[in-house]
C-alpha cells in the first residue's frame, strides 16, 4: 500500500483525512521513515505557522523538485488570505474545506494513489476571448496520432461545440450525457464508445450540456491509463478542476497587451501546481512571442500565424503554422522539454 504523509494538530481532521486516504487505498502516516509517499497532506494552520517542518516541502519548493504533491486541507468554514496564500506559495495542488470538499478530496487521493499513467494529458485554455484556443487544441490532436491513440475532449460546461470546429457529423457514439455513473476502471469501455474523427476519439457534448467538474475528473481519471495523449479543451471555469489530471496546461494568447493582461488574471484566480503552465502565442497582435512569456513569468511553448482561411482543424493538416507549431511542441514535451 501506497503512504500518504500527515502533517498537523488537529487530530479530528487527520481522522477524517485518514478515512478518505483509507478509501483511496492509501495508509496515513505521519513520519516519511521507509517507503514510497504518494502525496503529502497537511493542515492549513500548521502550512500557515510551521511551512517546510515534518519533512514538508518549503515555501516556493517546486513540484518539479522531486518531493510528492501536497494538498491542503482545513476544518475551517472560512479559508483565511493567510491560508491561501501559504498553500499557493508552498506549491499545493489544492486547499480543500473538509467535510465539504470531501469528493474533491478522494478523487485527488484516488488520481495520486495509482502508479502514473501511461497517456500524456495536455489541457488546453484561452487566456482570454477568441485566443483560439479550441483550434490550438484540435491541431495538437491532430499531431498526436503518430503517437498513438488520441482522445480530444470539450471542457466546456455549456458545450463549446468542438464537434462542429473539425465538423464531426454527428455519427453514434458517447457523449457527456451518457456518463452517469462513470467508474475509474471504465477507460476502455468510455474509449471504444466514443465517436472517431479521422483516427480521433471525440468526447464532446452534441445536443447536450458539457461536462461538470466532478464529471471532467472522473473522465479523465478513467482515460489517463489508455496509453496515447488526452488533449482536453478547457473552459476558464474548469482549468482548477482538471489541473490534478494534467501533465501539461497549455495557456493561448494573442499578441497584444490587452490580451496579455486579461491572461494574467486569469492565471492569478486559478490555484494551479508550479511548473504545470506554458504559454501558446497566437501571433495575431505586435507582441513578440518571448516577451509574453517574460511578462506573465511562464514558459514559451510556442507560437504560431493562422492557418489559412476555411482550414479545418484536425481535418486539414499543413506543413506550417500552428499544425507545425503543434508538431514540435508535442516532440518537445516527449523529449521532456517545454518547446
Amino acid at each position: 500500500m501506497h503512504r500518504a504523509l500527515w502533517a498537523g494538530p488537529d487530530a479530528a481532521l487527520r481522522e477524517l483525512v485518514a478515512d478518505h486516504a483509507t478509501a483511496a487505498g492509501l495508509e496515513l502516516v505521519d513520519e516519511a521513515d521507509t517507503g514510497p509517499i504518494a502525496v503529502q497532506l497537511m493542515d492549513a494552520a500548521a502550512l500557515v505557522t510551521a511551512p517546510g517542518t515534518a519533512g514538508f516541502r518549503s515555501r516556493g519548493a517546486s513540484v518539479a523538485a522531486g518531493m510528492p504533491p501536497l494538498l491542503v486541507v482545513t476544518g475551517e468554514q472560512v479559508v483565511t488570505t493567510s491560508a491561501w496564500r501559504s498553500a499557493l506559495a508552498s506549491g499545493a495542488r489544492a486547499l480543500l474545506q473538509l467535510p465539504a470538499d470531501s469528493e474533491q478530496l478522494l478523487s485527488h487521493l484516488s488520481e495520486l494513489s495509482r502508479p502514473r499513467s501511461d497517456s500524456t494529458v495536455i489541457g488546453v485554455a484561452a487566456g482570454h476571448g477568441g485566443a483560439g484556443a479550441s483550434s490550438f487544441a484540435a491541431r495538437l490532436a491532430a499531431a498526436a496520432r503518430p503517437e498513438g491513440p488520441v482522445v480530444l475532449i470539450d471542457g466546456d460546461p455549456l458545450g463549446g461545440g468542438l464537434d462542429l470546429l473539425v465538423e464531426h457529423g454527428g455519427a453514434a457514439g458517447v457523449g457527456w450525457s451518457d456518463l452517469e455513473g462513470l467508474g475509474s476502471q471504465d477507460g476502455t469501455a468510455l474509449r471504444e464508445g466514443l465517436p472517431v474523427v479521422d483516427e480521433v476519439a471525440l468526447l464532446v457534448a452534441g445536443d447536450g450540456p458539457g461536462p461538470q467538474a466532478s464529471a471532467l475528473s472522473r473522465a479523465l481519471t478513467a482515460l489517463a491509463p489508455g496509453g496515447g495523449t488526452v488533449v482536453v479543451d478547457l473552459s476558464a471555469s474548469l482549468v482548477a478542476a482538471a489541473a490534478e489530471h494534467l501533465d501539461r496546461l497549455l495557456l493561448v494568447t494573442t499578441a497584444t497587451d490587452h490580451a496579455v493582461r486579461a491572461t494574467a488574471r486569469r492565471l492569478d484566480i486559478w490555484p494551479l501546481p508550479a511548473g504545470l503552465v506554458s504559454v501558446v502565442v497566437r501571433r495575431q497582435g505586435p507582441l513578440h512571442p518571448g516577451d509574453i512569456a517574460a511578462d506573465l513569468s511562464l514558459p514559451l511553448a510556442a507560437a504560431f500565424r493562422d492557418s489559412p482561411a476555411g482550414t479545418v482543424p484536425l481535418l486539414d493538416v499543413r506543413r506550417r503554422g500552428a499544425d507545425r507549431s503543434a508538431r514540435v511542441l508535442l516532440q518537445g514535451l516527449r523529449d521532456g522539454g517545454a518547446s
